[in-house]
């Protein structure tokens, strides 16, 4: 391989995208963030902009011999026609795959095992040595959800409503949702859920957290029926890829960081799967990706 020659794994998400260039003897020559890469919220217009901004760096840089993208939906049919549409005849040899995949990858340094994404949403993805890979969640917050932001905060504002209707055990989580996000009263709760996004309900989660530092039964019992769902995911994909023992790392804001969830989620799989040990991340999404390229 010729001097000049480098590896690059492109991390994209839905308000950044990460792009990292290494040489095969693993030296980073290059690393740009860029901005949000998923078409469906950007539009086909922007993401032909995004990629053309990336293959435009990546090529003042040498001669890029493998490409790894790897974002939320990247691998669905219309997404990998408009990318292969304009990588094509580049060159460079290429793959497309999921968020996910790459997430796998990077936090198990490509090891096999099992990864539980817990953020906004939730999903489970595992992969054995020999390939084979198995998802749990990821259906979405119409459908599931169960163990994210949005499901913590979605069950909140649950508990909340139902002592609205005069029938909910009472919490802290009441006075909180009323001080802090100024809803008082069930007019401006239903405003507030069906005029945002699922972001908005997320942004409750953090005070499910709080009320259960302060003893809150209801917040507590939020938080284990969560967790609880989470390792029904985590325990049903080591069974489908017929993990005894295996590692899972666990990625997200609600599992990078010490939450009554993710401790919660920890003594569950402990008590119902000793063989699933729970680690954090090795390496980054983005060195998920590098590592995939440099596959090729």
């Amino acid at each position: 391989m010729k001097e000049g020659c480098f590896f690059c794994g492109v991390d994209g998400g839905g308000t950044r995208t990460t792009v990292i260039c290494r040489t095969p003897e693993g030296q980073d020559i290059g690393k740009r963030t860029f901005g949000p890469f998923n078409l469906n919220s950007i539009g086909e217009e922007s993401f032909r902009g995004i990629l053309g901004e990336i293959l435009s760096y990546i090529g003042g840089l040498g001669t890029c011999r493998g490409l790894c993208i790897g974002a939320s939906g990247v691998t669905n049919d219309n997404v990998r026609s408009v990318a292969d549409g304009i990588l094509a005849g580049r060159g460079i040899p290429y793959i497309l795959l999921g968020d996910f995949e790459i997430a796998h990858t990077g936090a198990l340094g490509g090891k096999e095992g099992i990864v539980l994404v817990s953020g906004t949403g939730s999903v489970c993805y595992g992969r054995t040595a020999d390939g084979r890979s198995a998802m749990g969640g990821g259906w979405g917050h119409l459908l599931g959800d169960q163990g994210s932001g949005y499901g913590l905060g979605r069950d909140a504002l649950m508990a909340v409503a139902r002592v609205f209707d005069g029938y909910g055990d009472d919490t802290v989580l009441k006075d909180m949702v009323s001080d802090e996000l100024g809803l008082d009263n069930p007019q401006k709760i239903v405003s507030y859920v069906y005029s945002n996004d699922k972001s908005a309900v997320a942004a409750v989660s953090p005070l499910v957290d709080r009320a259960c530092r302060q003893g809150d039964p209801v917040a507590r019992m939020i938080v284990e029926e969560n967790a609880r769902a989470l390792s029904d995911v985590v325990i049903a994909v080591a069974g489908r890829l017929g993990f005894g023992e295996t590692d899972v790392a666990l990625l997200g804001g609600l599992m990078e960081n010490p939450t009554f969830l993710k401790e919660s989620l920890v003594d569950f799989l402990r008590s119902r799967n000793p063989g699933l040990n729970c680690i954090a991340p090795l390496h980054s999404a983005a060195e998920g990706a590098v590592m995939e390229a440099m596959r090729l």
